[in-house]
């Protein structure tokens, strides 16, 4: 059977459609970041609090300590939320956020 090259390019370009993974969901909140972990508190419940995975470099401001960069951040992230646990730092997070987009960063502030 002899496929025309309109038809090939066709089944591949669906098949790489296909394969390709959503951002996932928006999210927006304050991200704290410091040498030990990262964590996110979604905005209107701030007593929820979630561990960050993935590439949050842009809201981070530079180290000014030996110990690195640490302080908070408004952001707004595109990603996928885990199912409920016991996360993080002695089990303080809820949830795990993986971010696979950093869509908007605000309000930078070291901690002190």
């Amino acid at each position: 059977m002899k496929i025309s090259r309109l038809t090939a390019f066709l089944m591949i370009a669906l098949a790489a459609g296909c394969a390709s993974t959503p951002a996932g969901e928006t999210y927006t909140g304050e991200y704290f970041y410091n040498f030990e972990w990262a964590s996110f508190f979604p905005d209107g419940n701030l007593d929820e609090r979630w561990c960050v995975e993935g590439d949050m470099s842009r809201a981070e401001l530079p180290a000014t300590e030996q110990s690195g960069p640490w302080g908070w951040s408004h952001v707004v992230v595109q990603g996928t939320l885990g199912p409920l646990g016991s996360y993080g730092n002695l089990g303080a997070c809820k949830r795990i956020l993986t971010v696979t987009k950093l869509v908007k960063v605000s309000n930078m502030r070291g901690a002190e």
